[in-house]
């Protein structure tokens, strides 16, 4: 029987219960935003490491690791590479983060998901997929059988977004 209930736990929890909430790194990054003019970060050779940039000065304070580490990856060996002064990569940030928005982008660009697809805390997704953050602080599961669609049209509102940012420009 204690066989059987650790077996469901390794199924529902693959890589253990963590609570790395999604809605922290959300606060962090719309403060972020605010004291950036309404960019959020930006510019570094990867996603991950602009999301990075969340280190030092957000409300992540002393749990940057943790929370950029994500879900499945190494909490200390984010410590680790942040404490050295670098930055994180797709190997130790456990986040897709799209770069390059701003805090008053269209509120239905996507801003981060989890990587491996998992639950707010590390469960399995029930119809597999992400739960998703948006721009404007919308979460949303999008299952597996509507990932490619939702893609695809995140790649439309991205242009939108360009065109919308151009037609600013004097």
């Amino acid at each position: 029987m204690i066989a059987g209930g650790y077996a469901l736990y390794r199924y529902q929890y693959p890589y253990g219960y963590n609570h790395c909430c999604d809605i922290i790194i959300y606060q962090a990054l719309v403060d972020y935003a605010d004291k950036h003019g309404g960019a959020f970060p930006a510019g570094e050779a990867t996603p991950e490491a602009s999301l990075s940039l969340l280190h030092s000065g957000s409300v992540l304070m002393g749990d940057s690791a943790y929370y950029l580490a994500g879900k499945t990856r190494s909490e200390a060996r984010a410590k680790a590479i942040l404490d050295s002064g670098r930055l994180l990569g797709p190997d130790t940030c456990g986040w897709n983060y799209v770069e390059g928005l701003r805090i008053d982008s269209n509120p239905d660009l996507a801003l981060f998901w989890d990587k491996e697809g998992l639950g707010h805390v590390s469960e399995r997704l029930r119809g597999g997929g992400h739960i998703v953050r948006f721009v404007g602080g919308r979460i949303e599961h999008i299952p597996a059988s509507r990932w490619n669609a939702f893609i695809q049209q995140q790649r439309e509102l991205r242009a939108e977004e360009k065109r919308r940012v151009q037609d600013r420009k004097p």
